[in-house]
């Protein structure tokens, strides 16, 4: 079946002004069964290659009961990150429950929250979020947060992004893809008309470039922030894709201040 083609936007800053703040948000590196830059408090996970929203893969998780503490299952993983300025960012994550289990032995509450890690230095309050959960569907989460003020002399902060989900009987999965903190001004798009669309059309095997920007060099990133495809002396309007598995990905001409992200 022919891919379908979803140019989202061209984005009004550089990419490198949108980097994710987290590692490993699409969960493509486990090392075992245990996504490598992240950290589990409970809970068990493993690599997911078929219920996945991007990319080759996703984070199943599974909430353990721990009987000697009295805790009900429980799955909760965290990431830390620094913050170093006073500009907003978003929190975005994406989230699966299977509805293939009846409804009082599945997942029961799900939540997440931005913390401070290092104490003192700097002002910032956030409460927990707990989502009203649905089933059957990928979900997209956003939320935005920001440093309100930096003590003298602190200037940077570590922080920690947490996700809880709970249930009353050991057993059903969620799933999480995608979870990204970038600057929200990053976010920002801005319409744009066919003359100044780099793409002129795309299939699963080749993106074929508007006249304007035939032979430009190229990098392709995938949404997590690494470049996937590079180069460097283009000589053709097409750009090979067949071997990028589905998923998000920005796609930045030399010719083009802006970069153009596009779902394969």
């Amino acid at each position: 079946m022919r891919t379908k083609l979803l140019i989202l936007c061209l984005l009004t800053v550089s990419f490198a002004k949108s980097q994710n703040l987290l590692q490993n948000g699409s969960f493509e590196q486990f090392t075992a069964d245990a996504p490598d830059s992240w950290t589990f408090i409970y809970g068990a996970t493993s690599k997911e290659e078929t219920i996945k929203n991007g990319g080759s893969s996703s984070l199943k998780g599974l909430p353990v009961s721990d009987l000697e503490n009295g805790l009900m299952p429980t799955l909760q993983f965290k990431q830390e990150f620094t913050l170093s300025d006073l500009d907003e960012y978003t929190l975005k994550f994406d989230y699966y429950i299977p509805n293939d289990v009846p409804s009082f032995m599945n997942i029961s509450n799900l939540s997440y929250e931005i913390i401070k890690v290092t104490s003192g230095g700097a002002s910032f309050i956030a409460q927990p979020d707990f989502l009203t959960r649905e089933f059957g569907i990928w979900k997209t989460v956003t939320f935005d947060f920001k440093i309100t003020a930096f003590l003298a002399p602190t200037t940077s902060v570590t922080m920690a992004a947490f996700f809880t989900a709970g249930c009353q009987f050991d057993g059903p999965a969620i799933y999480f893809d995608n979870v990204s903190i970038v600057k929200k001004s990053s976010l920002g798009t801005v319409d744009f008309n066919k003359k100044n669309n780099p793409i002129a059309s795309m299939s699963k095997d080749e993106i074929k470039l508007s006249s304007d920007f035939k032979n430009s060099s190229y990098v392709i990133y995938s949404i997590d922030g690494k470049a996937v495809k590079r180069v460097n002396n283009n000589s053709s309007e097409t750009i090979a894709i067949s071997g990028l598995p589905n998923g998000v990905y920005l796609l930045k001409l030399n010719d083009l201040g802006t970069s153009v992200k596009f779902i394969k």
